[in-house]
């Protein structure tokens, strides 16, 4: 099942699965904070901004970048 990641509940390990968008430069952030297709990634908090960790690095997002990035449940969704 996948959802955008604006719409994720926090505290959740997720993996990507596919990024809608048409702008050039909401695609460059995407790629530069490596949230690809097949990339896993932790959901830490949605307020104030969105917080992920890929790897061993943190970013913040807005919610409208969050919102071109669709995601599925891993397993072992590392929930709390």
């Amino acid at each position: 099942m996948n959802i955008r990641l604006d719409q994720l509940e926090v505290r959740r390990k997720v993996k990507v699965t596919d990024v809608e968008t048409q702008n050039r430069s909401a695609l460059q952030k995407i790629i530069a904070i490596g949230a690809l297709p097949g990339t896993e990634l932790f959901l830490i908090r949605r307020f104030p901004s969105y917080v992920l960790q890929i790897g061993r690095s943190q970013f913040s997002i807005d919610r409208e970048l969050a919102s071109l990035i669709y995601v599925a449940p891993c397993s072992g969704d590392g929930r709390s």
